[in-house]
C-alpha cells in the first residue's frame, strides 16, 4: 500500500491533472503528470468499467500497480502529481509484464 502522502484521493486533484497534463502512452497505461508544490510525488490510478465490468478484476489490477509503485517509490523524482489511466489491453497480462511496462513508462517521462 502506498503511504497516504503519496496518494491522489480528491476528485478535484484528479480533474486538475486530467485537464492540464499531457498524456504519455504505453502498451497498458496512460500517464499524466503535473508539478506538485508539496515536494511529494502523489499517484492516482483510474480504471474505467470499460476495462472490466467486474470490480474484482479492476481491484486486482489496481493492487498490482500500487505494489509496483511502492517498490519504486524511493527512486521516483519528488514533486509531481501523477495519474495513471489503465487501458483494456492490461486484462490478460501478468504482474511481471505490468511491471516492465510501468517501469518503462516512468523512465520515459523521467520520473525514475
Amino acid at each position: 500500500m502506498l503511504p497516504k502522502a503519496n496518494r491522489l484521493v480528491k476528485e478535484s486533484e484528479f480533474k486538475k491533472v486530467a485537464k492540464r497534463a499531457k498524456p504519455v502512452h504505453s502498451n497498458f497505461l496512460i500517464l499524466k503528470k503535473l508539478p506538485n508544490p508539496n515536494q511529494v510525488t502523489a499517484f492516482g490510478i483510474v480504471i474505467s468499467t470499460k476495462v472490466s465490468k467486474k470490480a474484482v478484476v479492476r481491484n486486482k489490477i489496481r493492487r498490482r500497480i500500487r505494489e509496483i509503485l511502492r517498490i519504486y517509490l524511493n527512486e521516483v523524482m519528488p514533486g509531481f502529481k501523477v495519474m495513471l489511466v489503465v487501458k483494456n489491453t492490461i486484462l490478460d497480462k501478468d504482474y511481471q509484464a505490468i511491471k516492465v511496462d510501468l517501469e518503462a513508462l516512468l523512465k520515459k517521462v523521467r520520473l525514475l
